[in-house]
């Protein structure tokens, strides 16, 4: 959008190379409008598949509900798509100018003054703006910065204060391609989300198929915040390889939905290990959104609300700073507030909805011999 608008700007990205973590992206009706006005869609649909339904299954891989979104265009103009990582982090790169984006440039302080905000980095470099905008996610070190000249002026709230917990361990991966006459399911023009939900053990998984043949998968544990720090919850808090590895050894057993007798291990065994990522995932509304010169892009990681959040961030603050009539504290200030009050409430609900989904994936109860979910 920056790139589109004339908006001067500067990228600086921690890694030495752009490597997609997760597994796959979902996009709906709220973010593909954008997409199109950007001239992007067109590559979008290429690289995805519609999402259909979502088909929900206990662990002996019986259906046990649904959810229908076929009908999503209908309603709001746009299908609900879904694509890998790579192909989406592809499909923005290309419009990119190369040298807008400087890598391994870790970015460790931030200090402003009236001149603007300099962003200081590991390899000793330093890069002076009017406005930086932190899109590094929930530990970011943007928000490290800012919260900290915050709390030193006495001006951050006791929740922003208060350590992040994690909500969700996952282990994401995307299959290299595989044979659809052994998986015919991969024949299908669209997409249906198969969620495997065994009664008795405390994961669940998602298997979503992509284009050319291949599938992306999600093995995701609920946290309750009272067992951080215990049993299964513990022993999967760890990153790396070596935790990714573990954690996979302990899931393989589960049944997939797309072959009798098929287990979650078939899928591994056929995903090279560079696209596996152990990742853990925390839910909290952060009260602090921007400092001065400094502003923060959200995000929200369950009910594939995350990406278009935070799309739909910047598409408002990029239209506000368009329209900013100079780069003065003062309207930037005003642009950060409007920004803010334009989002955060919004935010607020998608963190509640979210909380809601993890409650359906994650809560079993006693029945008549089914497994039942509930809101």
């Amino acid at each position: 959008m920056f790139e589109r608008a004339g908006i001067s700007y500067l990228i600086l990205e921690k890694a030495t190379t752009i490597r997609a973590l997760g597994s796959s992206l979902g996009l709906d009706a709220s973010s593909m409008p954008v997409m199109e006005q950007l001239g992007l869609m067109e590559d979008f649909y290429r690289a995805s598949k519609p999402v259909r339904h979502f088909n929900f299954y206990n662990e002996g891989v019986k259906p046990i509900g649904m959810v229908d979104f076929s009908d999503l265009e209908e309603i709001g103009g746009y299908p609900a798509i879904i694509l890998d990582r790579p192909a989406f982090y592809n499909v923005l790169l290309k419009n990119i100018p190369k040298e807008k984006i400087k890598y391994n440039k870790r970015v460790l302080t931030i200090t402003q003054d009236e001149d603007g905000a300099t962003a200081s980095c590991s390899d000793g470099s330093a890069y002076l703006s009017s406005i930086i905008i932190g899109a590094d996610g929930a530990y970011s070190a943007v928000r490290q910065n800012i919260y900290k000249s915050l709390k030193a002026k006495g001006k951050l709230s006791s929740n922003d204060a208060k350590p992040l917990g994690y909500n969700q361990h996952c282990l994401v991966g995307v299959s290299k391609p595989l044979d659809p006459e052994l998986y015919p399911v991969l024949k299908n023009d669209y997409t249906d989300f198969e969620i495997v939900i065994p009664k008795n053990e405390p994961f669940y998984a998602i298997y979503m198929p992509l284009p050319n043949n291949r599938i992306s998968w999600a093995v995701i544990q609920n946290v309750p915040r009272a067992d951080e720090s215990s049993g299964d919850s513990f022993r999967f808090s760890e990153w790396g390889p070596h935790a990714a590895k573990e954690m996979a050894d302990y899931v393989r057993h589960q049944p997939n939905p797309f072959r009798e007798g098929g287990t979650l291990g078939d899928i591994i065994d056929n995903t090279p290990m560079d696209l596996v990522s152990k990742i853990m995932l925390e839910e909290k509304f952060f009260e602090s959104w921007y400092e001065d010169r400094v502003v923060l892009l959200g995000d929200v990681p369950s009910a594939g609300l995350g990406a278009n959040l935070a799309i739909l961030e910047g598409i408002h603050l990029c239209n506000l700073l368009v329209d900013m009539p100079s780069t003065d504290q003062k309207d930037i200030t005003r642009v950060f507030e409007t920004y803010y009050h334009q989002r955060a409430k919004i935010a607020k609900l998608a963190l509640g909805n979210s909380r809601q989904f993890g409650k359906v994936m994650g809560d079993r109860k006693e029945g008549d011999g089914s497994t039942y979910y509930y809101p």
